[in-house]
């Protein structure tokens, strides 16, 4: 190799030395301006991950046993363009996302993942070889300067060398909780946060499934359907965040509620679909690892008397209708808790509308509707409907017919992105309610709840639902309208301030079908929408859990107006006075365990409750 490419090649690495460098510490600059000594210390903290490779080899060219192993020395330059493309790789993700790569995401959502990253990067898949195939072969002669170099100087000269690289090394391990870049968050993240935490609310969490397999719901005595009707509709709304309930963004969702009881501020458990449809239907607290159908076999998830299952004991038809193709995943969920039909693209036609993430929803509410009429006429139906192809990121609104209807038709921020897709999934929610006035208010009812909420940017930079764990992660609306012959005995046109939650929709249920259950954590609200209750109105009498697996962990106590953040990552508790400070700026720092009894109670609630 020509003298003059021995001389590029050094400065090539260095190049991307110091863009790597300067991509860590980009992404803190809001938060460590230049010519502070945070940046400095970034900036020392990252250059171990890049003396790595030319270490490593020039150790190597320096033990003569292993001088001439060809094998080994090509394996460490491979290792090496692996090391600096995985950095590149973190830094990168960084810079777009604004968050840490996170390992337990990746890791509980394998399944899922995978495809994902297959099908968003797999263009550039070739060129990543390609990338790492040329850094492996310029890697020797860019550090054969240095190799040279330690050849010609006494063995003491290591020691020298050997310093910045330790130094590093040690700044970065003194600073790894305050001060950190991509690389390193990713290690804290999936080594050193708070693993006892994690693992106390996993066992509490397994003991409550336990629990609730060797418990079934009994009659109380006034088992009365009729208050529900021979029709129930869940309808699941994607990514529908509380805060964005008002005239302009969600008309449709205000309109049925004059007919109904709407909950504008209602806690999700968690912060995907799966995680939210085990505490709706099931009424089972969150998990902070895995979700139920990735931890449990089918038989176990068969024990559980989930709604599915207690309305087919009553006579229905549980009936589970998937907006896009068939997810084996959702699928194996859905037939596991008792529905006795799982639908997706089977009941489509093929010139329907489908997006990414599934057959928009005006369509498929069509094709359910004669489904239903073709089929089950007549019957008593409990029917779920999972939609979501509009309300889904990237939050670009597909369907030009409502183009120059949403609220911002020239959209520049995130959230008003947001708002549009959220008004084009309200209109086709229009047009469900339309067709449930027309062919089944009469004798059914209305559950509308979303899934999750996906978070606004209350707070900077928190537009990804794996990141945060404010109220605005959390927080979404809940709607039931009842049949219209028993509207007489519920509280129509009513709007709740009060804070349940999901898996308060469980005993909720259970309680105007006329069903009591005595192990779960939730709480029945349906003295909130009675127009004559039996008891006096209360306010949540029990503690709010909404769990954020991923960003670090994180799980929410809520006792409103009292707030509980407990910081897997961090391992201290923050304590809001959601009354008083509700954009949530101000917390009070604590030790975990002045604050671990508020989740040991939560599951240890006495049953009588």
């Amino acid at each position: 190799m020509s003298y003059k490419i021995r001389l590029w090649l050094p400065i090539l690495y260095l190049a991307l030395f110091g863009s790597y460098c300067g991509l860590e510490i980009d992404t803190f600059v809001a938060d460590t301006p230049f010519f502070r000594i945070e940046t400095l210390l970034l900036f020392v903290d990252t250059l171990w991950i890049m003396l790595v490779p030319p270490i490593l080899y020039a150790a190597f060219r320096s033990i003569r046993p292993l001088h001439a192993n060809r094998a080994v020395e090509i394996l460490l330059l491979i290792l090496g363009a692996l090391c600096f493309h995985f950095a590149a790789f973190l830094a990168i993700y960084k810079s777009v996302r604004k968050i840490d790569f996170d390992f337990y995401f990746f890791w509980y959502n394998t399944a899922d993942a995978l495809p994902t990253l297959w099908k968003l990067f797999a263009p550039w898949f070739p060129v990543v070889i390609l990338s790492i195939a040329a850094f492996t072969l310029f890697q020797k002669p860019a550090f054969s300067p240095v190799v040279y170099g330690l050849g010609k100087m006494p063995r003491k000269t290591w020691l020298f060398l050997l310093i910045p690289f330790l130094f590093s090394a040690f700044c970065q391990l003194a600073t790894i909780r305050n001060i950190r870049g991509s690389a390193a968050g990713f290690l804290y993240a999936s080594f050193f946060s708070d693993r006892r935490l994690r693992n106390d609310y996993t066992e509490l969490y397994r003991k409550h499934v336990a629990e609730l397999r060797s418990n079934a719901p009994k009659p109380n005595g006034a088992m009365d359907p009729s208050k529900m009707g021979e029709v129930v509709f869940f309808i699941k709304q994607e990514s529908l965040n509380g805060f964005l309930v008002n005239p302009n963004i969600t008309p449709q969702l205000l309109r049925a509620s004059l007919n109904g009881i709407l909950f504008p501020k209602f806690y999700a458990n968690s912060i995907q679909s799966l995680r939210g449809y085990e505490c709706v239907l099931c009424g089972i607290a969150p998990s902070i690892t895995l979700d139920m159908v990735d931890e449990y076999p089918s038989s176990v998830l068969k024990e559980l008397n989930c709604l599915p299952r207690i309305f087919k004991a009553l006579g229905y038809h549980p009936l589970y209708f998937f907006g896009g193709s068939r997810n084996v995943r959702i699928m194996r969920f859905a037939e596991s808790i008792g529905f006795e039909e799982v639908l997706a693209d089977d009941i489509v036609q093929p010139a329907d509308a489908k997006f990414d993430w599934g057959y928009r929803e005006d369509v498929y509410f069509r094709r359910i509707h004669e489904y239903l009429l073709k089929n089950y006429s007549g019957q008593k139906l409990f029917v779920f409907i999972d939609t979501g192809a509009t309300n889904h990121t990237p939050f670009h609104v597909l369907d030009d017919a409502l183009r120059d209807k949403v609220p911002f038709p020239d959209p520049k921020k995130f959230n008003e992105h947001l708002s549009n897709t959220t008004f084009v999934q309200d209109a086709y929610f229009g047009q469900f309610y339309d067709l449930f006035i027309k062919h089944y208010a009469h004798r059914g009812s209305l559950v509308v709840v979303s899934d999750h909420a996906w978070p606004i940017m209350r707070h900077k930079d928190n537009i990804y639902n794996e990141r945060g764990a404010y109220e605005e992660n959390f927080l979404i609306p809940f709607l039931f309208v009842p049949p219209y012959p028993q509207k007489d005995k519920f509280a129509a046109g009513a709007t709740v301030h009060e804070r349940f939650s999901q898996m308060d929709i469980y005993p909720t249920v259970l309680e105007l079908l006329g069903t009591d259950h005595t192990r779960l954590l939730g709480e029945s609200f349906a003295p909130w929408m009675l127009s004559s209750p039996t008891r006096q109105l209360l306010p949540p009498q029990k503690t709010k859990i909404s769990v954020q697996p991923y960003g670090g962990g994180f799980i929410s106590a809520v006792r409103y107006p009292e707030k509980f953040l407990f910081d897997v990552l961090g391992r201290n508790v923050k304590v809001y006075n959601l009354g008083i400070d509700p954009d949530e700026q101000s917390p009070e720092i604590h030790d975990v365990g002045e604050y671990m009894h508020l989740i040991r109670d939560f599951f240890h609630s006495d049953p009588g409750d």
